[in-house]
């Protein structure tokens, strides 16, 4: 399997619905990034538990979800992990419907929230930095209704919401996880 197509999220979308997941491929992917974000790259275990459900490994369907999760938790630390800030938000393609790309938004930070609450990260006492106002506009996103109809102006709106997701975890990273400072030679 290529990296590619273990990373598209039509193919895990349909894995995760084959092998009964308790996720989609959005909020899988946003729960991921949370919990990197709040608890570093040790959560493997903890996310793919969460993803699968306990105990939901015998399957064929459930194999195959669990093969393509871990070549995305993989993917995901790297672009975490990138000076290019080369993160990728598991969506649905440009040219699914707006209403479908929302709405997964959505679930993309609706996972992202419970990713970081399983890491560690509470709203009360309030995180320190951007990560509280990162929180809540998370919140607004995940809570937002679409509508079926779509409009050049939406399409605008939705790159630039998605964008702007993209670049909150990505700032959310670098304040819940800081790379350590080099000693400096005295």
């Amino acid at each position: 399997m290529s990296e590619e197509t273990a990373c598209d999220y039509a193919v895990l979308e349909a894995a995760l619905e084959s092998a009964a997941a308790g996720c989609n491929a959005a909020e899988s992917h946003g729960l991921l990034c949370g919990i990197i974000c709040a608890a570093g790259k040790s959560a493997e275990a903890q996310w793919l538990e969460q993803v699968l459900g306990e105990g939901n490994t015998l399957s064929a369907a459930a194999q195959i979800a669990r093969d393509l999760l871990v070549s995305l938790y993989s993917k995901s630390l790297l672009q975490l992990n990138d000076i290019d800030l080369g993160l990728e938000l598991l969506l649905p393609d440009d040219d699914a419907l707006l209403f479908e790309r929302s709405t997964a938004l959505g679930e993309w930070c609706q996972g992202f929230l419970y990713g970081l609450a399983m890491g560690g990260v509470r709203d009360d006492p309030e995180p320190t930095g951007h990560v509280a106002e990162i929180m809540h506009d998370m919140f607004e996103i995940s809570q937002a209704r679409p509508e079926q109809v779509s409009s050049e102006a939406e399409e605008s709106a939705y790159m630039e919401i998605a964008e702007y997701v993209r670049m909150c975890v990505l700032l959310c990273h670098e304040e819940l996880q800081p790379l350590p400072t080099p000693n400096r030679l005295q």
